[in-house]
């Protein structure tokens, strides 16, 4: 399975600030530490927040911090959330002569629900170590 680059960039917004606890960053810091294009990020932290990853402070000395801690965020959570669709195939507006009898989309299938349980077992916080944190803050 392929993620998307808002997926990819969740996961970094996350760990940046996970290794930042209790202190709020913007959104351009973020943005600039990883190359990221500022509205891109904008994007993503605006759908982190309207789902309680992130909590948002608005105005001058504001900025933005993770509402939950690292260890309760899991992996599955984000890619389920910044994912548009987890269907390995779009076999309905196919013209398929196999479509009926098919076992690949089964078969993908199967091997999604693996994967996404496999990501269940990982947080951010497994994501961030020491050598992470120092190659984030230089």
């Amino acid at each position: 399975m392929q993620l998307t680059r808002h997926t990819d960039y969740a996961f970094r917004a996350l760990i940046y600030l996970a290794s930042m606890p209790e202190q709020t960053v913007t959104i351009g810091t973020i943005s600039d530490v990883f190359n990221i294009p500022k509205s891109h990020m904008m994007k993503v932290i605006s759908r982190l927040t309207s789902k309680g990853y992130i909590c948002s402070i608005r105005g001058k000395m504001g900025g933005i911090s993770l509402a939950k801690p690292a260890q309760d965020i899991t992996l599955k959570e984000i890619v389920v959330l910044m994912e548009k669709t987890l269907v390995p195939f779009d076999c309905v507006g196919q013209n398929c002569l196999i479509l009926k009898s098919c076992r690949l989309n089964t078969a993908f299938q199967g091997a999604q629900s693996k994967y996404l349980e496999y990501l269940q077992g990982y947080t951010i916080a497994d994501m961030l170590d020491e050598e992470t944190a120092q190659r984030i803050h230089g």
